[in-house]
């Protein structure tokens, strides 16, 4: 039996026929010797059942256009079908190509009347049993010559059975070299074998088809036989010639082809095969002509021909004088005549565009005089409205400067306090000064208190010799201190909130109140610290009054030109983290902020500017926290009004599903991961004596660069866009299709999820759970309950994702019961 470990070379052995419902084409490929060499002589009991193989075309044209007869390379796995029948093959291809030049070499032999390797390339035409390999060794006597490049004539998408080939010198670095057929045949490498293949795709099981006799070696064996071999210096009879041309007419001085010829051997500038072909090529020249002198001479000799040939030539100059002179003269004649017809064409053709010409200017000054009146009238009523506008503005103007300086006599403070007010808002419409350079405004800031610096701490650079830290010591680590102080969570639960802290995404944990929610960031943080505990993690608690980002960031103080920052002090946590990673780049501790209750407000709102950051590509993330022309020169945050979001800041959140809440838009589960905990599943059961920092966590603190070595720049599982691309269906029923954004989120999830921590169904589980499970809505619309159920069908047959399904199920459920009960009210 055949090897599934091994590759072989085949011959096409039919064209290609249409199967299936799926309307897929097929082929059968006859076995010809495994790549090593050995020839397959038995092919029914290495291949059963017909000593053939089924291929499936798809791929590159020019192995799926492959005509029968030609050699493919390829692997072997069981076929599809693996019934017992006699008409059935039980192998299939595995990853076919067509043999390069280190695979296979084929060997071709002319006819007999190529005795010089140099003709091959003289426009040489050879008719082929079958499509060749692109390179190729030609036989001529008891030498091979090659490789030589195959030409064809005929499109990729229309080859030939038995096409006609020219050949042509390989392309640098290939050379050509001449090597003895008797350091080739009989060894190892050497094949020597007869097919037969069949015309027609209707008739597969035809034996007396087309007949194919190859003979080829492989490219182990060539590179072997081509180490002692003789490089040779093949030239057409055009290329020799062009380049003997060349080298001639760049001497002026040369003017008779026969001078420079003589000199040619002497001044040896193209190379001895160049000229030895050009050589040939003269002589034959010589030889016709001599002959034709001899001929000439004789005819000469005979004093009979003398008086004839001299009244002949007479009579012929004669009437070639008068046939020229007579087509000169009708030439004349006809040029004079056709010049004529021209000018008076030419002069008729002037005239009308004069005529078309004076007509249009004529008309496009009435029509500008016309323009200009229509406008000045215009202008002058739009003046007038003006005048009238302006006038009704200066009364309303005198009657607001009575009014207020009425009010200022009688209300100066209040006064004073309105255009404090507004006077933020005239600065953003243009209508206030900012920070003047004038004398006086000078004087004014220096009487103001200087702004309080802002102190970042010296981040000490990590030792030389540090080891680092793999992702499955780290999480064995995270998951140890979460069980030393106390805490009862899921592993799972665990493993998706590490694998989703590593994306450049927020976290979202949601669940009822008292779940465990909080204290999950927080462990988090204190294992990635280590013994190296410090001020990495910052708890900001949401107000339900928070309706924009200077709500959480701060904002511009219009009076003093100062920033104020938030009392959240998550600018301030942004700020550690961008100062450490400039400091020591991928060296930089990890920092970490979790939005205590987050949807208490609308986070569309006061995280309107990360939700845009987050959007773009790594590298250009940055967040405008405010206007640095709205601020003094010495602020101390002027040079972080705009911020890079740091990849060593992890930013998660909590959320509430309660009375008290509000629902989480499409918008931002479009670039979160949302991690739900259902009590009833003892997801996040707290222990009796549960608290966070009980224990100091042993070992070094993790730095952004082993976060960034956990990242991998794999390829995507092609079963993970299979599974996708099936549901995709139901997904758009459900209201929650995926955008290629969410696509490549969850991709992105599945490649970076180490196998040494869960399987490629345990992260597909986690994804559909955070990212495709929130967004379905709307389950009351018709066909939806259909559509959740093929889904789960659909996911069971596919992978194993039980807590998918059981969410499903759950859903299912849930909207089956609400359905009862509004049924019920009715």
């Amino acid at each position: 039996m055949a090897s599934k470990d091994k590759r072989y070379f085949f011959a096409v052995g039919q064209k290609s026929f249409e199967a299936g419902a799926s309307a897929n084409h097929f082929s059968t490929v006859v076995p010809i010797a495994d790549v090593n060499g050995e020839i397959i002589d038995d092919r029914p009991s290495e291949f059963p059942n017909r000593g053939r193989a089924w291929w499936m075309l798809r791929g590159e044209a020019r192995v799926t256009h492959a005509p029968p007869g030609c050699l493919i390379m390829s692997g072997i796995e069981d076929a599809m079908d693996l019934s017992s029948s006699p008409d059935k093959d039980i192998y299939q291809l595995l990853q076919p190509t067509l043999p390069g030049l280190k695979d296979l070499i084929e060997i071709l032999t002319p006819g007999a009347e190529i005795t010089d390797p140099n003709a091959l390339l003289d426009d040489f035409r050879m008719r082929c049993d079958h499509e060749p390999t692109r390179h190729v060794l030609v036989r001529i006597g008891d030498y091979l010559y090659g490789p030589l490049k195959v030409e064809l004539d005929r499109p990729e998408n229309d080859r030939m059975i038995e096409p006609e080939i020219r050949f042509s010198k390989p392309v640098a670095p290939h050379v050509v070299y001449r090597i003895a057929v008797s350091e080739a045949e009989g060894r190892l490498g050497h094949i020597r074998h007869k097919v037969i293949v069949q015309r027609d795709a209707s008739k597969p099981n035809d034996q007396v088809g087309h007949t194919v006799r190859y003979e080829a070696i492989t490219g182990a064996l060539y590179e072997d036989l081509r180490e002692g071999a003789q490089e040779v210096d093949l030239v057409s009879l055009q290329d020799a010639v062009r380049q003997v041309s060349r080298d001639f007419l760049s001497r002026k001085e040369r003017r008779e082809f026969l001078e420079r010829l003589g000199r040619f051997a002497e001044e040896a500038q193209s190379s001895p095969t160049v000229i030895a072909r050009v050589q040939s090529f003269l002589n034959e020249q010589h030889q016709e002509l001599d002959a034709l002198d001899q001929i000439f001479d004789a005819l000469l000799s005979d004093e009979a021909f003398k008086p004839k040939i001299d009244k002949a030539v007479a009579a012929e100059v004669e009437k070639r004088v008068d046939a020229q002179a007579a087509q000169i003269d009708a030439r004349a004649k006809e040029r004079i005549k056709d010049l004529s017809t021209q000018l008076e064409n030419l002069r008729a053709d002037y005239a009308a565009e004069k005529e078309k010409f004076d007509a249009e200017k004529a008309r496009r000054h009435k029509a500008l005089d016309e323009e200009l009146a229509a406008k000045k009238e215009a202008a002058e009523q739009e003046l007038k409205a003006k005048r009238e506008e302006l006038s009704q503005q200066e009364e309303l103007i005198s009657q607001s400067l009575e009014a207020v300086a009425e009010r200022l006599s009688s209300d100066r403070t209040g006064v004073l306090n309105d255009f404090l007010a507004l006077e933020p808002l005239l600065r953003r419409l243009g209508l206030g000064g900012g920070p003047r350079s004038d004398t006086a405004s000078e004087q004014a800031s220096a009487a103001r208190p200087s702004a309080p610096a802002l102190n970042l701490p010296d981040f000490p650079a990590s030792a030389p010799d540090r080891v680092p830290m793999s992702e499955e010591a780290f999480f064995e680590r995270f998951v140890t201190h979460v069980e030393d102080c106390g805490f009862i969570f899921d592993r799972e639960d665990l493993l998706a909130f590490h694998l989703s802290a590593k994306e450049r995404a927020p976290v979202i944990l949601g669940g009822v109140s008292g779940s465990g929610k909080s204290s999950l960031p927080v462990l988090y943080s204190e294992a990635l610290a280590g013994e190296d505990a410090g001020r990495n993690y910052l708890a900001v608690d949401v107000n339900p009054s928070w309706t924009s980002p200077a709500d959480l960031l701060g904002y511009t103080d219009a009076l003093e030109h100062r920033f104020i920052p938030a009392a959240s002090g998550l600018l301030n946590q942004m700020i550690l983290a961008s100062h450490a990673r400039e400091a020591l780049g991928t060296s930089a501790p990890v920092f970490s902020v979790c939005l205590e209750e987050m949807n208490l407000a609308q986070p569309e709102h006061y995280l309107a500017d990360i939700i845009q950051a987050i959007s773009r590509a790594p590298g250009n993330q940055f967040i405008s926290v405010f206007d640095p022309s709205a601020v003094r020169e010495d602020d101390p945050f002027r040079p972080y009004a705009r911020l890079e979001l740091a990849p060593n800041l992890i930013i998660a959140g909590t959320v509430n599903f309660d009375e008290t809440t509000r629902p989480l838009s499409m918008r931002l589960l479009d670039r979160c991961n949302l991690i739900e905990f259902v009590v009833s599943e003892r997801l996040p059961v707290l222990g009796m004596s549960a608290q966070t920092g009980a224990r100091v966590v042993e070992g070094p603190a993790v730095l952004q660069a082993d976060r960034d070595r956990w990242t991998r720049n794999t390829n995507v599982p092609a079963r993970a866009i299979e599974i996708l691309g099936e549901i995709q269906p139901e997904l758009s029923v459900l209201g929650c299709g995926l955008t290629h954004r969410r696509q490549t989120s969850i991709c992105h999830f599945i490649a970076n999820a180490p196998e040494g921590l869960c399987s490629f169904d345990q992260a597909l589980d986690m994804q559909l759970r955070q990212r495709i499970l929130p967004q379905i809505r709307g389950l009351y619309r018709p066909g939806a309950l259909e559509a959740l159920g093929r889904l789960a069908e659909k996911l069971g047959k596919e992978s194993d994702v039980p807590r998918t399904l059981e969410s499903l199920a759950r859903l299912e459920s849930d909207a089956r019961a609400s359905d009862d009960m509004f049924l019920g009210e009715e």
